[in-house]
């Protein structure tokens, strides 16, 4: 696969989720292997989520966009954060600063092929016909989203959830299987605040309604093999702190009730 460091085209502004992007790097000869040492190892990583993690990668990517690394917010300006992004009109492509683990590698890949699959998918089927407003509830913002972008945030959180499931009913060092709990905790927990919002919407297509229940029966079924409890009570916790905040600044969201 490409590490396309060179196309004129390559940048990514101009859309609502590239603002938050850094520019494109351009890369010299440690940065490539720089590069090679973060790709290495990802694969593995994927299996432990599911085979199907893999064979999506394989089958999906095009080229790879390096970015620079975004600065972090904090006192020490030396820190830097990282940042990732697909474009609906280059399938395959991803865009991305350099991880600082295949974990984190890994993760990106499975979040934003997410996003590449359901772009692909809107532009064959009409899933919805809302409108641009923004007044969903996305416990993963802070900011109220459109509706189209609940849903991509459902889609890509709800992967998530289930990737680090398998990584933990997987994991065979405790300290991996209760970091992959408390990431699937925390996911399953946001999803399922924002459900409400997809579900209750008028505004779906009788195939998004096909779409969204299955969104909703692939959430239930992860209820069969639990978290920790002490997770689930955190992420439960954390989620519903977000909530009280984002009611407090925008009122109550679409699809969710107060509270």
């Amino acid at each position: 696969m490409p590490l396309d460091d060179l196309d004129p085209y390559r940048g990514a502004h101009g859309g609502p989720r590239h603002h938050e992007l850094s520019g494109p790097a351009v890369l010299d000869e440690s940065d490539r292997k720089r590069w090679a040492r973060a790709w290495a190892g990802t694969a593995d990583v994927l299996h432990l989520g599911g085979e199907h993690r893999v064979a999506e990668a394989v089958a999906l990517l095009r080229c790879l966009v390096p970015l620079a690394d975004p600065p972090r917010p904090g006192p020490d300006a030396r820190e830097t954060g990282s940042c990732s992004g697909t474009r609906r009109e280059a399938f395959g492509a991803l865009l991305s600063s350099r991880p600082p683990t295949p974990a984190t590698f890994a993760t990106t890949l499975v979040h934003e092929l997410q996003h590449t699959k359901l772009s692909a998918l809107g532009d064959l089927l009409v899933l919805h016909q809302a409108g641009p407003q923004q007044r969903h509830f996305a416990p993963w913002r802070p900011d109220p989203r459109p509706y189209d972008g609940l849903l991509q945030g459902v889609y890509s959180h709800l992967a998530l959830a289930d990737f680090f499931q398998r990584c933990a009913l997987r994991a065979e060092r405790p300290a991996h299987r209760e970091a992959a709990w408390s990431r699937h905790a925390r996911y399953r927990a946001q999803v399922a605040a924002a459900l409400p919002g997809l579900v209750d919407s008028p505004d779906l297509t009788e195939r998004g309604r096909r779409f969204v229940d299955q969104l909703v029966a692939t959430h239930e079924r992860m209820a069969q093999y639990p978290a920790p409890r002490g997770h689930t009570a955190r992420a439960q916790a954390h989620v519903t702190a977000v909530r009280d905040l984002w009611n407090r600044r925008h009122g109550p969201a679409a699809g969710h009730p107060r509270g």
